[in-house]
């Protein structure tokens, strides 16, 4: 069977938890634990090539301590070749006290610029999306965290000490408002070479509980500045290493790291007329490590069968009950949904025009919709916004479930992502595969309850959905979470199998 447009989506969340697993490098190089000004350069590398850079320095003004660090890579998706760059900026006074911080990432052509406010009421939130700014309150982060630097200063400390553990719950501007808690163990001296130098350094282990499954090494000198860091993804290293600002902007000879098809995960058995299957069971299973959660939501029903596997069973048209779900957090416009955004309203009173009043036929009109509006199919947009899509009208699976799940906000109709896996016969030289996907999810009424809702509106007009999607997460797209909930799944890539035991 030919594979439909649908494979234009397969791959583009790798992209997603790639960028989770440098937020993650990011987090690891932002900070000062010294007194002195620093300024340094890493190189950053991923899957065997030089991807990019990062410039990282943290200055005292006055009675702020300010971080910044800024990055730019590229990487490669099948034939695309995608640009990404991040820049953020943490203030805080030198005793600890979060005072502001700023995030500007560029996923796709129109960068998305947050800037926060700490006071002793919340935080104001200003969101940018080129023309479009808005103005939120938050609440602020709950519990004890550090900002960056004074994070650092605690983390030299409690190694100074000869601490065996060390714990520290932290924001990087990256991933807004969310706490990150870091813990370091296996703390012990090392030796480590840069250039002709050898080092005397500190190595540790380091887990981020926004990166469940996913270790580093980390390499620091005698001040607590990052020297060397090292993450597996998909069995294949993330590299930032420190060096000269010369070395790190030179340009590279080799072409950029494809990262899509290396983590295809290849099914006991290819699945024939996956389009229009309606029941799939598979069992999922990890090499090593333990299976994380995987949730029961839209279609999906999951029966856990030891620490390492779980069977998961798919049915079209099953829709899950839900219990009293927060149905303002799914309606909520957010920097990523941004369903208050005017052309996504104009686009989703158009999509509605001469439908009926049923809250799952006016989600399937907008999931038509979408698939109609976004016009160029392709895998060269990095992670664009409701808004932008519904300006640009180019993308892949993210685009397509952002911008629906911003329309059915608009349309007063709760909304989320989910994102997994779904099968192709073939795509970008993989035959029968599966490959990491998004499609949105909607809570509509069907047969007097409420009900989440598979829509993946990369499908024609033929059906909604089939039964070779493997959800392995969701996400309401809220602020702090830029990569939509694709966290979890890092760390998965390179580990996960899938036998398929039936498929109707």
């Amino acid at each position: 069977m030919k594979v439909t447009r649908t494979s234009v989506a397969i791959g583009h969340k790798l992209g997603a938890a790639v960028l989770a697993v440098v937020t993650l490098v990011g987090l690891l190089g932002m900070g000062h634990a010294g007194d002195e000004p620093r300024d340094r350069w890493y190189i950053l590398e991923m899957f065997g090539g030089k991807v990019g850079w990062m410039h990282s320095t943290v200055t005292t003004q006055g009675e702020q301590v300010v971080s910044k660090s800024t990055m730019e890579f590229r990487l490669k998706r099948g034939a695309a070749n995608v640009a990404i760059s991040m820049q953020t900026e943490f203030v805080e006074s030198p005793d600890g006290k979060p005072l502001s911080m700023r995030s500007v990432q560029k996923f796709g052509a129109i960068a998305i610029d947050n800037q926060y406010q700490f006071s002793p009421e919340g935080v104001t939130l200003t969101s940018k999306q080129g023309d479009s700014v808005k103005t939120t309150k938050e609440p602020m982060p709950a519990g004890t965290w550090l900002p960056p630097a004074a994070a650092e200063k605690f983390v030299l400390q409690r190694v100074k000490s000869g601490a065996k553990e060390v714990v520290v719950r932290t924001i990087d501007p990256s991933n807004g408002l969310a706490i990150a808690t870091a813990t370091r163990t296996k703390i012990e001296p090392a030796k480590l070479k840069v250039g002709e130098r050898e080092l005397d350094v500190t190595k540790s282990t380091v887990v981020v509980s926004l990166l469940p499954g996913v270790e580093s090494i980390e390499y620091t000198d005698d001040q607590g500045e990052l020297v060397r860091s090292e993450t597996t993804l998909a069995g294949l290293p993330v590299l930032l290493s420190v060096a000269t600002e010369a070395e790190a902007k030179a340009l590279s000879t080799q072409a950029a790291p494809e990262v899509m098809v290396s983590t295809f995960v290849k099914p006991s058995r290819p699945i024939p007329n996956a389009r229009t299957s309606n029941r799939g069971v598979y069992v999922l299973k990890m090499s090593d490590g333990e299976l994380p959660t995987i949730p029961q939501t839209g279609a999906q029903r999951v029966e856990k069968l030891d620490a390492q596997s779980a069977r998961v069973t798919v049915s079209t048209g099953l829709g899950t009950k839900a219990d009293e779900p927060d149905e303002a957090k799914y309606l909520k416009a957010t920097t990523l949904c941004n369903s208050d955004d005017a052309k996504v309203q104009e686009l989703t009173r158009k999509a509605l025009t001469n439908t009926g009043q049923s809250g799952a036929a006016r989600a399937e009109a907008l999931r038509r919709f979408v698939h109609a509006h976004i016009k160029t199919k392709d895998l060269d947009v990095g992670f664009a916004s409701a808004s932008e899509v519904a300006r640009n009208a180019e993308g892949d699976c993210t685009e397509h479930g952002v911008l629906l799940a911003g329309m059915l906000r608009a349309a007063g109709i709760p909304s989320r992502v989910a994102s997994g896996l779904i099968y192709a016969d073939a795509f970008a030289g993989g035959n029968n595969i599966f490959g990491y996907h998004m499609w949105a999810q909607a809570l509509v009424d069907v047969g007097g309850s409420k009900r989440w809702v598979d829509l993946d509106a990369t499908f024609p007009d033929l059906r909604p959905f089939d039964a070779t999607h493997i959800a392995l997460g969701y996400s309401a797209l809220e602020d702090g979470d830029p990569v939509a909930g694709m966290s979890s799944i890092a760390g998965l890539l390179g580990r996960l199998s899938v036998t398929v035991e039936k498929v109707e």
